[in-house]
Parts: C-alpha cells; structure tokens; sequence
C-alpha cells in the first residue's frame, strides 16, 4: 500500500523527532551525574582526616601535659625536705634536710679506664684506680750481689670533679709500704688558659720527672732524674694551656718534700714552659704538668698520625738560703751535696731543658739539666753540676714491642774530683694493652760511679697491671 506524500512528511517528522529526543536523553545520562556525590565524599574524607589530626594533637598534647606534671612534682619533691624534731636547747641550729628524691636516676655508674660514679648535672665525680708494679731483680756491685722480689709502686688514686665541673681534683696514696700520700691537689679549671692549683704534687721542672711512671719505656728512671729531680712539694701553682702551641706551669712550694711543712723560710720557686709546634695540646687535671692528648708525660710512639709530635721545654727552679734540715726522699741528693761541700746554707739554682719526638712507631727524648750550689759561707767555693739524658725506642711490632735504650752521664765539676757517673740501659716491652695498663719490661743497666770507685750490673724483670 503506498503512502500518500502527506502520510510520508508526517512519518519523517515523527522519526526526526524522535532521534531528537533520543540524542538529548543519551548526553544528559552520559554526563557523568554523580560529580556532586563524589565532592560530597572527598569533603567528608576530608573532616575525617581533620579529625583524626585533631585527637591525636589533642592526645600529644595530653601526653606532653602529664609529662610536665611529672617533672614539676619531682622538682617540688626535691625542693621538699623533713625538719626532724629537735629538743628545744637545739632550736638554734640549722635544721638538717631530709631530700625526698630518687636520687639513683641522677647517678651514672661504670668503668672507663677506671671504675667511675658521675651525676648527670656533671657536678661531681669520681673515678678510682689501683695501678701496681711487681719487680724482679738481680743487681751485682763490687761488694755483693742481691736477688730480690719487690712491690715496687701500689698506687691509689682518686680523680674528677666536685661543686663544678670545672673544680677538678687528684688524690693518689701509696701503698707498698707504710700508706703515704704522693699527691693531693685542686684545679681551678674554668678557664683552661690560666689554671690555679693548690696542694701537694710533682714540680713542673725535668721532663722525666714528669714523666708518669707508669710510662715509661724502662722499667724505671735514670740515674739523671734521681740526681736533679725536685720530687714533690706543697705549694700553689699557675698552669695551663694557651692558644695552640704553649704549655706552661709555675708555682710557690715548701722546699722541706712531700708531707712536711717548712721549719725556716725557704721557699722554692719553679716555672716550666713547653713549645708544640706540630699539634695542638689539651688540657688535663692528672698530670703534674697541666697537658693531655698527644702532649701527654709519656714515653714511646703509640701515634696514629703521620705528623711528627715534637715538644721542646724548658724550665728554671730557684731555692734561697737553703738549709739541709730534714731527710725528706724528695731532697736526699741536694743535702748530701751540700755536706759535701761543707755548706750549711746556700743558694741553689737549677735549670732543665729537653726535647721529645714521636714519629709514627720512632721516639726520642734528650734531656739537659743543671745545678749551681752557692754556699753563703766565706771560703767554700760554688759546685756546679751537670747531666745529660738521651733515650729512643723503636717498635719491632707496632703498640705491642719495643725496644728501647738510654744513656746518662753526671758531671758532679771539679768540687766533686771532676767525678762523672754514667750509666747505658737497653730495654725490651711487651704492651698487652695500648694505654700500658698491662705490660711486661725487661731491662740491663751497666752504671759507672767514678765518685766512689763502683760498678754496677744490674737486670730488671717488671709487670705493670693497672685497672
């Protein structure tokens, strides 16, 4: 059946009109509708997140709070003290406080070269230390020969800070014999440039001397030291450490030794000034010489630089009108010349200078020292004495053999008879510990007293333990 031409515009409007409608209503559900829902939820997640910020600041902030609850309870309990009852005769005297803290959380305990108590507001502190020799040895004269075990040094020793940590002290006792006090001083370190020291220790005057004993590369010291040592004395002291390169100490001490007070008024007065000139020294409170790191008194190359360690030094003692009134150890040889010489009185000067290398597993000291006797009596003419020290060691195996040697000579001048006394030392270590608290020295001595006609051979076994 054919359409009529009006029946077939009708038809075609109709179907334009539909795909019309039907275009319109694919854009409009093709247009991704659910854009507000989905910012709706990002909003949400947002709040979310915001309010989990919120509870756990707030919960920080609660935890920082109790925190400081806790800290401002302590620090009342602390400041808290008990009055204990007193009888009323008493009333008048300061009341003793009872502190309410848990003071074992302020304290710290453990060893560190030496078993050590510290608060932590580092205001006080102790470190404690037992350093012993044990010697063997067989020494022949022109006379007889002596075999013999010995304790040779047991030293006590007790070291930090009290008040302030810059109040430093040392106390060390000796206890092979009879226990005696070697020394006892304070420092006064707030400023290490200039370091008062007051109490009873080793003048700054010769390097060995300085020197500790337990560190040295022989088993004890030479014929040198006990000859122009100056030993210890009481007295007050100037020390410290100043810009890079200078060490210096001076000081005003009793001229009687260790532990004695003066019966006249001779007073000794000794200054001593060291030069680094390749490395940078530190001060420390346990030397009788206020220097420490690389500079420190002690003998052999432990150095883990290329940079050679050179120190020079040279000090200046005088001692006025000096009388021979005691027989303390620290002035036997100054007493014994001056008898010699017939002297009651006289006035003494003294003067050391030395020098000290270490160069990777290389050392070397020498040392020259001096003494003029002038006595005050008409007729007896002055004695002037001189001594030479040289001494090296090299490092068959690094910090752990070395073989060392020293030779010494004394010139006691033509008031003595142009006498010289002389000696040659080699030595073997065994360091089982790089800081020397555990070795085994062996040395020989062959010493030459022309003073008196002798010889001496002597052979030396001795372990050092210290902890």
């Amino acid at each position: 059946m054919l359409l009529t031409s009006k029946e077939v515009r009708f038809t075609f409007i109709t179907l334009v009109l539909l795909f019309f409608l039907f275009s319109l209503s694919s854009k409009t559900y093709g247009q991704n509708p659910p854009e507000p829902d989905e910012r709706s939820k990002e909003i949400e997640r947002l709040k979310s997140e915001i309010q989990k910020v919120k509870e756990e600041q707030q919960k920080q902030i609660e935890e920082l709070q109790k925190r400081i609850e806790q800290l401002e309870t302590e620090s009342k309990r602390e400041k808290e003290y008990v009055e204990p009852s007193k009888p009323p005769e008493e009333a008048e005297e300061a009341p003793a406080k009872t502190y309410v803290i848990e003071w074992w959380k302020n304290i710290e305990v453990g060893y560190s070269n030496g078993f050590f108590i510290r608060t932590q507001d580092d205001l006080f502190s102790l470190k404690f230390n037992i350093r012993s020799q044990f010697l063997f040895f067989v020494e022949d004269d022109a006379d007889d020969t002596a075999t013999s075990f010995d304790i040779r040094r047991l030293w006590i020793s007790f070291r930090g800070n009290a008040f302030r940590s810059w109040l430093k002290y040392l106390l060390i006792l000796e206890a092979s014999g009879d226990v005696e006090l070697l020394d006892y001083f304070l420092d006064f370190a707030k400023k290490t440039e200039v370091v008062p020291r007051i109490g009873q220790y080793r003048v700054p005057f010769n390097r060995e001397e300085l020197t500790d004993p337990f560190n040295l590369q022989l088993v004890d010291n030479s014929i040198v030291n006990r000859e122009f040592s100056l030993g210890r004395h009481i007295g007050v002291g100037l020390g410290g450490v100043v810009n890079r390169f200078v060490t210096y100490g001076v000081g005003v001490f009793n001229s009687a030794g260790r532990n004695s007070i003066n019966e006249n008024s001779n007073l000794l007065y000794v200054g001593r000034v060291m030069f680094t000139p390749t490395g940078e020294p530190r001060y420390s409170s346990i030397n009788p010489f206020p220097v420490s790191g690389e500079y420190a008194y002690s003998q052999g190359s432990f150095a883990d630089t290329e940079t050679p360690l050179i120190a020079i030094s040279a000090a200046v003692a005088f001692l006025p009108g000096y009388k021979p009134v005691n027989d303390s150890p620290d002035n036997v040889v100054i007493n014994n010349r001056m008898f010699a010489l017939g002297s009651d009185k006289s006035n003494i000067f003294q003067f050391s200078a030395d020098i000290s290398v270490k160069y990777l597993i290389f050392s070397l000291e020498a040392e020259y020292d001096l003494r003029n006797i002038n006595p005050d009596e008409a007729g007896i003419d002055s004695a002037l004495s001189q001594g030479v020290r040289v001494q090296s060691g090299v490092f068959l195996i690094p910090k752990l053999i070395e073989v060392a040697g020293r030779f010494a000579i004394i010139d006691l001048g033509n008031d003595f008879g142009d006498d010289k006394i002389w000696e040659i030392t080699p030595g073997l270590s065994f360091y089982f510990i790089r800081d020397r608290n555990l070795k085994l020295q062996f040395d020989y001595s062959f010493i030459r007293d022309e003073f008196i006609d002798d010889d001496i051979n002597r052979v030396r076994a001795q372990l050092t333990v210290s902890f």
